[in-house]
């Protein structure tokens, strides 16, 4: 099954209190903090509905948008044109995509990392990375840490929303594999009593030595680690 599709439609209501703007100031920081360049072009990866992206275009930075999911990608657009705001965007499979210049900076947020579920995917992932950045460019991305996922497992839960005046429920449950250290979440979608569609996510989590292994491995050096969305 692709994911986000007609789940795409609902994304941005059921997200619409996550704080954007804290993680763009972290992102910023990283960049004041970390970055021998002057960062101008950024490209971000699995840049979802754009909502990251967009508040960085209104800050003056050149973004390129990549995600495998057309529906995403679609709805990105439509916010960039609402907002005003110039964002070029690549329908793309992460594992295989190619740019045409080398970007300052790239993010992948919201644990766009934990989709590479399998060593291929991660390699090929970071490799495709690498070729897109100028040397010394930085990348930044969150993820699941598995001594806090293992310690505090996720439960399964039922949320409910209003969204264009319809009650809708999104109902999560999971699925822990420790041995392959995933954890797949079940979606499902509901107007009503109708289901409207189901989605299983497959997320990978991670040890710190293995991801220090992989960017090492696809031409990365590990610079810092953080459990929070500060940079000291």
């Amino acid at each position: 099954m692709q994911n986000f599709q007609a789940y795409a439609n609902y994304y941005d209501a059921l997200y619409e209190k996550k704080d954007y703007q804290q993680e763009v100031d972290f992102l910023m920081s990283c960049v004041k903090t970390y970055s021998s360049l002057a960062v101008k072009d950024i490209l971000s990866l699995g840049c979802g509905t754009a909502s990251h992206d967009i508040i960085l275009a209104k800050k003056g930075f050149h973004i390129l948008g990549i995600d495998k999911s057309e529906a995403m990608v679609s709805i990105a657009k439509e916010k960039a044109g609402k907002e005003q705001v110039k964002i070029d965007f690549m329908v793309a499979d992460l594992t295989a995509f190619k740019t045409e210049k080398k970007f300052d900076f790239a993010m992948a947020m919201f644990n766009i990392m934990g989709y590479m579920t399998d060593d291929l995917s991660v390699g090929k992932f970071l490799q495709n990375t690498n070729k897109s950045l100028k040397k010394d460019a930085l990348l930044v991305f969150d993820c699941w840490y598995a001594p806090a996922v293992l310690k505090d497992k996720p439960q399964n839960r039922e949320k409910k929303f209003i969204i264009d005046g319809k009650e809708v429920t999104r109902i999560t449950t999971q699925a822990l594999d420790i041995e392959k250290s995933i954890l797949s979440i079940n979606f499902e979608i509901k107007e009503g009593e109708k289901s409207i569609t189901k989605e299983t996510h497959p997320m990978r989590f991670w040890q710190r030595d293995e991801l220090e292994r992989f960017l090492s491995e696809n031409g990365f050096d590990l610079i810092k680690t953080s459990n929070s969305r500060t940079v000291h």
